[in-house]
């Protein structure tokens, strides 16, 4: 009795049968960025009406996690649908730089708020909230 494997025709083909996408994606991702893809897919949308969706922004007051993402996806895939269907989509990424959760993530690093003026501590959550917007920039890139 044969095979069963040897009962199946397999083409001959030159598509990878492995998707190796830690290889891949790094190198998919540099070549949109510097071909700017999504400059290019808005500047097909010239003399279009505009759908403008305003980012819900997280605090930058850590790494990005899944319920992040799961945003940020949900609103790639609006964008990028009204772009295919005729609209012109700018999209600008957004975060919330203010508040209390920034301040608290700043006192537990072992700030202490008293002891200083309130524009210096001001500034602290200032600079912190921003070196996170830089990191969670790349992170979701």
């Amino acid at each position: 009795m044969s095979e069963l494997k040897d009962t199946l025709l397999m083409p001959n083909t030159g598509f990878e049968m492995r998707g190796n996408l830690t290889i891949k994606e790094p190198k998919m991702i540099d070549r949109w960025h510097e071909t700017d893809l999504y400059a290019a897919m808005n500047a097909n949308r010239e003399g279009c009406e505009e759908y403008l969706l305003h980012d819900g922004p997280p605090y930058a007051n850590g790494d990005i996690h899944c319920g992040h993402m799961l945003n940020r996806l949900l609103k790639d895939f609006t964008i990028r649908y009204k772009n295919m269907c005729g609209f012109k989509t700018p999209f600008v990424f957004g975060w919330d730089t203010h508040g209390l959760p920034i301040e608290v993530k700043v006192t537990k690093s072992g700030v202490n708020r008293k002891a200083m003026s309130i524009a210096a501590f001001r500034n602290l959550c200032k600079e912190y909230a921003y070196e996170h917007v830089e990191k969670q920039e790349a992170q979701i890139k």
